[in-house]
């Protein structure tokens, strides 16, 4: 159970793999903006600020959408057993962990206690008895208007009835190697990390290049491509609403060369890796990979955007609702239009070999470090020689909008010193780096690994 990060009450992007016909897939069920949203709403967007939480920010939900899509094209098991687990949990209570220590009826709740949602459980129950019309025009619905109208949102029952917009697309991809990394196109930030692992691969790192004399221009380089990647936030717009014309150039290999030649052995300014202004990191999401016996996998990634939404709980409903539209910040100037889905960082990948010998799924939490952790995973795995506990446990860093690094507290000192003296500017993290989560499959053999900065464990069958 992750309450704080996502839930039914947001959205999710699935990336997903057919081992039968070797085809990769995408369901976007990203949210909405509302018919009715504030005119001036991304005034209140703020470069050096976490912005206020509230119900102005909720967008149209689209998780349970696109739980019925992936549903009907994939699903074998009845719609209700879906649902079951989480009734159960919601009802019979889960343990508090440490990560999950908020706030109920005014007082902390403690690690280890036991948390129980019986109202959740209840929408649950309905929605596993009544399908997703339940929550966009049935009962649910009523109740959740009712609740954002009386705390001062937009939302209306139109709003949620005239939810279409969860569908497959066709995702992004690139060859790197003898893997093809497949992943969402916009709005999501697959086009920046193909963008930055197609900077990267022409520089052909091999486990020699985290070597001591080595490593510190390995790291310069990948921290440098990270940056080139921050200066392309345009290209996770709504490719339903914006001119994505330039989208398609990000994705080739001249493309690429050209701002590979334009790093240097020092960092530069942030104009010239065109990033404008900065922007404050957000926290926030789940990821979750997935591989049945047969091989099929699905990488999934959904959200309620920053750490529990909106801060906006339906007493009726016990969803906790998102802040989705806050995501607009990313593109300040440009106003957002009614059912226009917000950009996104997230990024569920699926990489695969020609042969389909090889199947690696990855995905990460961690609102807008979802992209440089994803990028340092598919590195450490197809680069770097690490397995895929490696992969993920290795320490890594975030590129800030602001061109500022931040690096986990254990990763090693000298490198860091030495990164300085290129004029890397180097920050503390303010919270925990992005939680990454991983299946890798090679022939008949499958590794697992649930990232243990935030406690995870892998499960089998």
């Amino acid at each position: 159970m992750n309450p704080q990060s996502m839930g039914i009450g947001g959205g999710a992007i699935f990336t997903l793999y057919n081992a039968t016909t070797g085809k990769v897939t995408v369901i976007n069920a990203r949210e909405t903006v509302p018919q009715n949203v504030r005119r001036n709403l991304l005034s209140d967007c703020h470069p050096h600020r976490s912005l206020q939480p509230g119900v102005q920010w909720i967008a149209v939900p689209g998780e349970l959408r696109g739980y019925e899509l992936a549903h009907r094209l994939h699903g074998k098991l009845p719609w209700r057993s879906l649902f079951e687990p989480s009734i159960t949990l919601a009802r019979q209570g889960f343990p508090v962990p440490r990560y999950l220590t908020t706030l109920s009826d005014g007082e902390p709740v403690k690690e280890g206690e036991t948390l129980r949602l019986p109202v959740l459980a209840d929408t649950l129950t309905t929605i596993a008895q009544l399908g997703a019309d339940a929550f966009y025009q049935g009962p649910i619905a009523k109740k959740l208007v009712n609740d954002i109208q009386a705390a001062g949102g937009n939302l209306t029952a139109e709003d949620l009835k005239s939810y279409h917009k969860a569908h497959q697309m066709e995702p992004l991809n690139i060859s790197l190697g003898e893997y093809q990394l497949f992943s969402p196109p916009p709005p999501s930030g697959g086009v920046v990390v193909s963008l930055i692992l197609n900077i990267l691969k022409g520089y052909g790192f091999s486990p020699d290049s985290l070597s001591e004399s080595e490593k510190v221009q390995t790291y310069h380089r990948v921290i440098e491509a990270l940056k080139f990647g921050n200066g392309q936030q345009f290209s996770l717009q709504d490719s339903a609403f914006h001119n994505m014309s330039k989208v398609t150039r990000l994705l080739t290999d001249g493309f690429a060369a050209e701002q590979r030649a334009r790093i240097t052995d020092q960092s530069q300014p942030p104009q010239y890796y065109s990033l404008s202004d900065s922007r404050p990191d957000t926290y926030g999401t789940a990821h979750i990979a997935v591989m049945d016996i047969n091989g099929n996998g699905v990488s999934v990634t959904s959200s309620i955007n920053h750490l529990f939404g909106s801060m906006f709980v339906s007493e009726t409903t016990g969803v906790i609702l998102n802040n989705q539209l806050a995501d607009f910040c990313l593109d300040r100037g440009e106003p957002m239009q009614p059912g226009e889905q917000p950009p996104s960082a997230m990024t569920p990948v699926v990489l695969t070999t020609g042969d389909g010998h090889s199947v690696l799924l990855v995905g990460a939490s961690g609102g807008s470090m979802i992209i440089s952790a994803v990028t340092q995973v598919v590195m450490n795995k197809l680069w770097f020689g690490l397995d895929m506990k490696q992969a993920i446990e290795a320490k890594r860093f975030h590129v800030k909008s602001s061109n500022e690094v931040q690096f986990e507290e254990q990763f090693d000192k000298t490198v860091i010193r030495k990164l300085e003296e290129r004029k890397h500017k180097v920050v503390k993290p303010e919270l925990l780096l992005p939680i990454v989560q991983g299946i890798f499959r090679n022939q008949g053999c499958i590794q697992a690994v649930s990232d243990s900065r935030k406690m995870g464990d892998s499960d089998g069958y």
